[in-house]
């Protein structure tokens, strides 16, 4: 088996890994694992609820009605009787 060589590196926004430093080998193909190093940061609730929302808008998406959820929240306890 070859040596693995294990280096930090950067992610970029063009999906580019910017390694830290030189690696002792000829050119070819190579396998990488990629970990991030750091948690994503944490967002505002506020914030990823508007995300998604504004998401489902774009897509067209219509929620159920209050009446549509009474209909079949009803239609389930109607069916433990059975």
């Amino acid at each position: 088996m070859e040596t693995a060589y294990i280096v930090t590196g950067t992610l970029t926004e063009d999906h580019t890994v910017a390694l830290d430093e030189s690696l002792p080998l000829a050119q070819g193909k190579v396998r990488l694992s990629v970990e991030p190093l750091s948690p994503a940061p944490k967002r505002p609730h506020d914030e990823v609820i508007a995300e998604i929302r504004e998401r489902q808008r774009a897509r067209g998406h219509q929620p159920r009605t209050r009446e549509e959820i009474d209909i079949d929240i009803q239609a389930e306890r109607d069916s433990w009787s059975d």
